[in-house]
């Protein structure tokens, strides 16, 4: 009678078997990893040649205006046309003081005419030319004492009773307190119309407040004039509770 052999069988040693080998990675190679740090390098390069290139035309303020070959339109003929751009940096300015109010000027960008009771006309055709438009508007309508003469800083169809109501709106929000410019926000600006913010601060006392007088700027006739060819006032006025966001602009 035959029995089954009960023995355990040996398994093959790994030199009878040898275990497969893997292929190897190339990103783990040192070849590999040589490769990577080189495109991170060349990326990174990429990156800091675009923020260069795009700090040459631009700051944090907004691309600078864009001036046109057109010649000026401005009623009295001051400076050019820059329909595109924005403010950019602060501009330089002359601050001067008629009534109590301290008002910028520029010989580049205005005004070009300023009446006999103080009242400034005439700005280039630019951002910048309509932020000293605005600047002077603000200034006056802040400043009661600006009210006894013919302010002509509204255009459009409903000038005479946007007057009338800036009137009212303005005394009673600044009839008690001296103003004074502090700093401006550009929103928007497409070569016609523009909306700025003002921010103005009041003093009554010994008591200091901040208050946003945004204006939407249209050009007609050749200037920069406050929007009145919608019903509805072309400013806004809203407390402000400090001026960050805001440029530096005052006297």
């Amino acid at each position: 009678m035959t029995t089954s052999d009960s023995t355990p069988q040996r398994q093959p040693s790994s030199a009878q078997n040898p275990p497969q080998l893997q292929e190897a990675n190339f990103w783990t190679t040192g070849k590999g990893v040589l490769t990577i740090i080189g495109i991170a390098v060349a990326a990174t390069a990429v990156v800091i040649t675009f923020i260069f290139s795009t700090l040459d035309n631009d700051n944090e303020f907004g691309q600078p205006a864009t001036y046109s070959d057109v010649p000026t339109d401005s009623v009295c003929g001051l400076g050019g046309v820059a329909l595109e751009g924005s403010i950019a940096d602060t501009p330089d300015a002359q601050w001067v003081e008629y009534r109590g109010a301290w008002l910028p000027t520029s010989e580049e960008y205005g005004p070009g005419n300023v009446g006999s009771e103080g009242e400034f006309s005439c700005f280039e055709h630019s951002p910048r030319g309509m932020l000293f438009a605005a600047s002077a508007y603000t200034g006056q309508l802040t400043n009661p004492a600006y009210w006894e003469g013919d302010l002509q800083i509204f255009a459009g169809q409903h000038a005479e009773a946007h007057l009338t109501e800036a009137q009212e709106l303005f005394t009673t929000v600044f009839s008690e307190a001296d103003t004074a410019l502090g700093g401006f926000r550009l929103v928007n600006y497409d070569g016609q119309t523009a909306q700025i913010d003002m921010a103005v601060t009041s003093f009554d006392g010994s008591e200091t407040s901040r208050t946003s007088v945004v204006l939407n700027m249209v050009w007609a006739q050749g200037d920069w004039k406050i929007d009145a060819t919608d019903p509805e006032l072309g400013i806004s006025l809203d407390p402000l509770p400090d001026l960050i966001g805001y440029q530096h602009w005052s006297a």
